[in-house]
């Protein structure tokens, strides 16, 4: 029977029944090779595809990003992001807010030309009120930073900067304080300061740079005032602490100076014991003692001082006065024990100041000062600030405090900071471009050798898409419309084909039997009974054909996107193979290497000014240390003689 089964299955006449087979087969084989690009929907409300983001959408999340960079002290990152987005066109002279922020990065690392053509620019361009006002107090911070004072204060005392918000109009009022400050314009410097709102640390800063320049102007009186307002404020930070004690210092040594030791007394007692100015309050506090011939509430104080740090130049003169004080209270031994320890304090300290220039002028002495803390470093911007370094970096560091203080001196040290990672993330790239340049050479190879396969078979699938869109659209004209029983193979359904074939094979091998044969009327009776069932599905099944066709139409559509996407990576591969992106990585990798040349040119040059600074101090420390130390070796023989004179006068006695 199944022998007989697939013989008339072979000799089927054509109809479009049958034509949907290789259709079917053709349609399986294009999914299967596209399965991979397939979606998965979960639910009939998702989208079925991404929904991209409009370009203001893109540039807003991109300025989001690099903002988050800057407020994160990444800097350097925030300025590559907006020079990349530039690069892709989400960021151009149009974009006004991404302008500003790198005009005021190009301003952080030095890059004046860049700032200032890029606040030009906008300053001529019709903006917002407040985002002009603050290309302003830009344009005026550079020229503040070159040392422009007269250019920064025409803009900052202008209307041009009005409108801002309340801390940059702050930050504006304090950089116009100290420009008139330094031009000893104090009238104008108090109508700045009082423009700054009270208890904030800008007008904290303003009042201090106030009250010294007064002072130094010889309007004390006034300039005391001024900082006993920076005294009297509130507790709070430590960075307000510190500003305190900084006050109550610099009152302490002004009414010092001036004789008022109550007053100078009263202020010094108000700089914290463990803050930063301790140890110069100990002194003045101390001398203040010494001028009132109070020495025994003098030197509890200078013997407290003399326990400290000995790098520390208040306590090397204390050193000194301690056993001066002694001497007054007439304790003539211990004054001398006094004088002898420090004659060897002076002298250890001398021996690291010695020490301290020959490891400055050693070559490392610069990656030294860098943090050592690695844990904080990780994953961190290459540009960001500095990270702290302590006294442990060497013995020379206690002696540099004062120029690291000064501000030539700090700005150099950032400048070489900034090159040194420079020339670390300079290194990461150079290190990066080889295995850059192997795994395009890998993707080559693998390109090369998979194309032609991948072009061949896009070929023939093309070409069978071909094929079944044309028989699908055959079978779809070729349909009948109406119910035809002429054919009643085209009315059928799979099962009802199979049967009326096997059937119409039967009655063709029974056509030369007699009419009244058996076999011919059981074939006879059969074909009539399917056909009695094919005339009663015939509705249903040509309304299933018309369905099914519908499908498939639908389905040849969606695989010849899905093939004119494949050709489109295969053209995307044929270019990637003929670029040139070898020789730009040759040429990148080139481009950091003669970078990498001048970095350490810039960084030799600039190292070098700094340990010419570093040596200058630590010569000047050497020669007032070469100095205490005669004194105090003068001070013991004045001691010894006095004492040897006292015996001499009690023996004669």
């Amino acid at each position: 029977m199944n022998a007989r089964e697939e013989n008339p299955m072979r000799r089927m006449q054509p109809s479009w029944k049958r034509m949907l087979r290789p259709l079917a087969m053709t349609m399986l084989g294009s999914i299967s090779l596209s399965a991979s690009a397939s979606l998965l929907i979960i639910g009939d409300d998702l989208p079925v595809e991404p929904m991209p983001l409009d370009v203001e959408s893109q540039r807003y999340l991109a300025f989001n990003e690099a903002t988050f960079a800057f407020y994160a002290d990444r800097q350097f990152d925030a300025m590559t992001q907006l020079l990349a987005n530039q690069k892709r066109g989400l960021f151009n002279h149009d974009t006004e807010y991404a302008e500003l922020m790198l005009g005021e990065l190009y301003v952080n690392f030095g890059l004046a030309e860049q700032a200032e053509e890029i606040f030009n620019r906008l300053l001529k361009k019709d903006i917002l009120a407040q985002l002009r006002a603050e290309t302003w107090l830009h344009k005026a911070a550079l020229n503040y930073r070159r040392g422009q004072l007269d250019e920064a204060a025409d803009v900052l005392a202008s209307k041009r900067t009005d409108g801002m918000s309340a801390e940059k109009n702050a930050r504006r009022h304090l950089m116009l304080a100290n420009i008139r400050i330094s031009q000893e314009e104090f009238g104008e410097a108090l109508a700045s300061l009082h423009a700054i709102p009270a208890g904030t640390r800008e007008g904290a800063y303003a009042t201090y740079n106030m009250g010294v320049a007064m002072i130094r102007a010889n309007h004390t009186d006034d300039g005391v005032r001024m900082l006993s307002g920076v005294l009297n404020l509130p507790p709070g930070d430590e960075e307000n602490n510190a500003l305190k004690d900084r006050a109550a210092l610099a009152i302490g040594l002004t009414q010092l100076k001036r004789g008022k030791i109550e007053e100078a007394r009263a202020a010094l007692i108000r700089v914290r014991a463990d803050g930063p100015f301790s140890n110069e309050a100990l002194l003045a506090l101390g001398l203040s003692n010494f001028e009132r011939k109070e020495y025994r509430r003098a030197l509890p104080l200078w013997l407290e001082l003399v326990r400290r740090n000995p790098s520390h130049q208040s306590v090397q003169e204390a050193l000194l006065l301690a056993p001066r004080a002694y001497e007054e209270l007439g304790a003539m031994p211990q004054a001398l024990a006094g004088y002898r320890f420090a004659t060897e304090t002076l002298r250890d300290e001398l021996r690291q100041v010695e020490l301290a220039i020959r490891n400055v002028d050693e070559l490392n002495w610069l990656e030294r000062l860098k943090s050592h803390d690695k844990a904080s470093t990780m994953n961190r911007d290459p540009m960001a600030t500095s990270g702290s370094y302590s006294a442990d970096a060497g013995p020379e560091m206690p002696y540099l405090y004062r120029l690291f203080a000064s501000h030539d001196f700090a700005e150099q040290f950032r400048q070489y900071m900034e090159l040194d990672r420079l020339h670390s993330l300079l290194l990461d790239w150079q290190q990066s471009v080889p295995a850059m340049e192997q795994a395009w050479n890998n993707q080559l190879a693998s390109l090369q050798a998979t194309l032609p396969d991948a072009r061949a078979q896009l070929i023939a699938l093309k070409k069978q898409q071909q094929e079944a869109g044309a028989l699908a659209a055959d079978i779809q004209v070729n349909m009948p419309q109406g119910l035809d029983m002429k054919r009643p193979q085209d009315l059928a359904d799979f099962e009802q084909l199979v049967r009326w074939e096997i059937i119409s094979e039967f009655d063709r091998q029974t056509r030369h039997q007699p009419p009244s044969s058996s076999e011919r009327e059981r074939v006879r009776r059969v074909k009539g009974v399917l056909l009695y069932n094919i005339a009663s599905n015939a509705p249903q099944n040509r309304q299933q054909q018309q369905s099914d066709i519908n499908s498939a139409m639908e389905e040849i559509d969606i695989v010849d996107m899905r093939t004119a996407a494949v050709e489109q990576l295969i053209r995307d591969a044929s270019l990637h193979i003929r670029s040139d992106l070898g020789n730009r990585l040759n040429s990148r990798r080139q481009d950091i290497d003669r970078m990498i040349t001048d970095t350490e040119k810039l960084m030799a040059q600039l190292g070098q000014l700094l340990k010419n600074d570093a040596l200058q101090v630590l010569a000047e420390n050497r020669i007032q240390l070469g100095e205490q130390l005669a004194e105090a070796h003068l001070a013991m023989a004045r001691v010894q003689d006095t004492s040897f004179s006292e015996r001499l006068q009690e023996k004669d006695l």
